[in-house]
Order: structure tokens, then C-alpha cells, then sequence
């Protein structure tokens, strides 16, 4: 079962506009918002926590507006969608910006602005791959890769792009046959998809690989197996949510999906950390991420 929460005129402040002395001065802006998620579970465990929450939602639309300094109103809206996503569970988002067109004229006077709905699965369909593994592949040699978790293959994609050796894990077939599409598409012969449910078994080979990407998935007990897998000098790069980002946007839903503080750091205490930061960019999600290397 599904439910939408509806928002309408939401006034914010924002720095939005086409010149540059246009972005200095802050401006209102008039948002409206269709927000739906599932509530199956909601219903099931009779839990308000697991509502999806009106108060989260404008939280999420007053701090992209005022940390982000946007020209276009499709950009500022593109990244309250995608902020939204990131944070809450919701399926679908339909969301319009209006600013009026003269703020000397009085309130009633014409506004313009923008629309755009879309699905969690069409928004993120051509998602693009994990910034912390973009910025820290040039330090990693080229060779074998494993992405766990790969979904619809973000991030396998673009390594086999950049000349890796590919494995790609995962237990939605659906995702794995999207990711198989894409690779046809763009020409790609070097990467190897595999449906695993890895909360059932975990056909990991040992010192097999010179790179494990882990983006947004928690298995506590693939950590071990994880180290195992990496060849000596091999890179470990893994992100996902804390535990803030539960209590904050209710997101994940479960809490044992999200890290504690410094947990990152003792599931895999035996690599040596190149890189490790906790907490949020400004507009969400909270994470932890880390890049690790296997020195013996």
C-alpha cells in the first residue's frame, strides 16, 4: 500500500538565479511537494517511526535551499529530489518551484517556475558512480575488481570503463539485468555479473582482487571475508549511512543497516586507512566512508 504527503507552498529562502548579482540576494522561493512511499511495512508494524514524516521532508527542502546556490530552479529542484531520495524512502517525488517574476510588483502578481515528477528507479537509472571512488581510482593499480551490492552497476560500469577486470554482485536480478544492458550498450566485454544473495552465502575468492567497492550495503560479517579477498597492496573503498542518518531522515529504516560511530574503522582495523571521514556534505546523507589498503 502507498501514501503521498502533500506540502503545498512551502515558502523558502534561497540564493537562486541566473546572474551572479542576482544569487548574492536571497529570494523566496513558493515549493510544492507530492511525496510517496510505501507504507506496507508502516501498516504491518503499526510503528509511526516508519511513516514517512512531513517535518523530515521540509527539513530536507529548507537545507538544500539554503546551503545550495543554484542559477536554474530545475537544478535546485533536481537536488531536493535527489536529497530526498537519498534520505527517506519515498518512491516518487512531484515537485514544483514558483518565484515571482518582478519582486517589486506585489504578491499576487505572476510567478514562474518549474515541475518535475519522477520514480526513485527512474531518477537514479542513470546515476552516476560513487564520488569517493572517482576521486581515489588514479591511486589504484588496474587489475581485478569486485562491486558488491553493484544494483543496476553505477559503479561497475565505470570501472570496467576505465579497465578493470569486473565482478558484480548482487541478489536483484532485475538490477543485474539493467547493468548487463548497459554493458551490451556500451560495448563492454570485461565485466562478469553474478545474482548472489550474500545474507545466504558468500562465494568470495580469497587474495583475488586488487579493488573491493562496498557502497551502501552493510554485512557486518563480509568484513573478514572482504580483507581476505584483497591481494596484498590491494584497495578497499566502502561507503554507507550512519546511524545519524536514521535518527535524522529515518533512513535506513532498520538500524542495524547503519553504522555507529567509528564502527568502519574496527570491521576492518587490520587494512591501512589511506582516507576515513564521518558525517554529511550539508544537505545529507550522513555517512561513513573509507579507503583502506591491504598491506599484508
Amino acid at each position: 500500500m502507498e501514501k503521498s504527503i502533500i506540502i503545498r507552498n512551502l515558502t523558502v529562502e534561497s540564493h537562486c538565479g541566473i546572474t551572479q548579482k542576482e544569487r548574492l540576494h536571497i529570494q523566496p522561493l513558493y515549493i510544492d511537494l507530492e511525496v510517496t512511499h510505501d507504507t506496507t511495512h508502516t501498516i504491518e508494524n503499526d510503528d509511526l517511526k516508519e511513516t514517512l514524516d512531513y517535518e523530515i521532508v521540509c527539513a530536507i527542502v529548507k537545507k538544500v535551499t539554503q546551503t545550495q546556490h543554484c542559477a536554474l530552479l530545475e537544478t535546485l529542484a533536481t537536488k531536493i529530489v535527489k536529497c530526498t531520495f537519498d534520505n527517506t524512502s519515498a518512491k516518487e517525488i512531484f515537485i514544483t518551484i514558483t518565484k515571482r517574476v518582478d519582486k517589486t510588483v506585489p504578491e499576487t502578481a505572476a510567478k514562474k517556475g518549474i515541475t518535475i515528477k519522477t520514480t526513485r528507479q527512474d531518477f537514479f537509472q542513470n546515476d552516476q558512480p560513487s564520488t569517493l571512488l572517482t576521486t581515489y581510482l588514479p591511486t589504484v593499480s588496474r587489475g581485478r575488481a569486485l562491486d558488491i551490492a553493484a544494483g543496476k552497476g553505477r559503479n561497475a560500469l565505470f570501472l570496467a570503463q576505465a579497465g578493470f577486470e569486473v565482478e558484480a554482485i548482487d541478489r536483484d536480478n532485475d538490477a543485474l539485468l539493467f547493468c548487463e544492458r548497459r554493458a551490451t550498450q556500451l560495448g563492454l566485454q570485461n565485466i562478469t555479473l553474478r545474482q548472489i544473495d550474500l545474507e545466504k552465502s558468500s562465494p568470495i575468492k580469497p587474495q583475488t582482487y586488487d579493488l573491493i567497492v562496498n557502497t551502501y550495503y552493510l554485512q557486518r560479517d563480509l568484513a573478514p571475508i572482504i580483507i581476505d579477498a584483497l591481494k596484498v597492496g590491494g584497495t578497499l573503498i566502502f561507503q554507507t549511512f550512519l546511524i545519524e542518518n536514521h535518527f535524522r531522515f529515518q533512513h535506513p529504516r532498520r538500524t542495524e543497516f547503519c553504522l555507529k560511530p567509528n564502527e568502519l574503522l574496527k570491521l576492518f582495523q587490520n587494512l591501512s586507512i589511506i582516507y576515513y571521514h564521518e558525517g554529511t556534505t550539508g544537505s545529507g546523507p550522513y555517512l561513513a566512508s573509507m579507503v583502506a589498503k591491504k598491506i599484508i
